[in-house]
């Protein structure tokens, strides 16, 4: 029954990380408006990283990263091809590099938010006892 699990977190991480890399680029939802500043619009990769987390049974945080670096061609073509690109290709590929490490820091938020549940409700456990 939970075989397809993985291929869920997989799956679910590429759809929402080309949603949020496309939306960020095209300039749909986009934080910040200067270009040579920090982006803090790179911390909404955290969000694809953390639900593709809770939806994978095993690998917590393979199948995110695998989904992340799957959609990053995509993402680079779509990119190239269909939107305006306004940057160099290296600085395409250095945005989605960052893009996959805020990526896979939302499943390790995820799994470090989990840990810490399990532990007070241990700790709430031993109390009640």
């Amino acid at each position: 029954m939970a075989s397809y699990r993985p291929w869920l977190g997989l799956f679910s991480c590429f759809l929402l990380f080309t949603v949020v890399f496309l939306g960020q680029k095209s300039g749909d939802f986009s934080i910040s408006e200067s270009e040579h500043h920090g982006d803090p619009g790179l911390l909404l990769f955290i969000i694809p990283g953390f639900i593709a987390s809770y939806l994978s049974s095993k690998k917590r945080i393979l199948c995110p990263l695998l989904g992340a670096l799957y959609a990053v061609p995509l993402c680079l073509l779509i990119r190239h091809f269909w939107l305006t690109p306004g940057n160099s290709l290296w600085q395409e590929l250095a945005y989605s590099v960052s893009a996959v490490f805020w990526c896979a820091s939302g499943a390790m938020l995820y799994l470090f938010i989990r840990v810490l549940l399990q532990a007070l409700q241990q700790l709430y456990q031993r109390q009640r006892q």
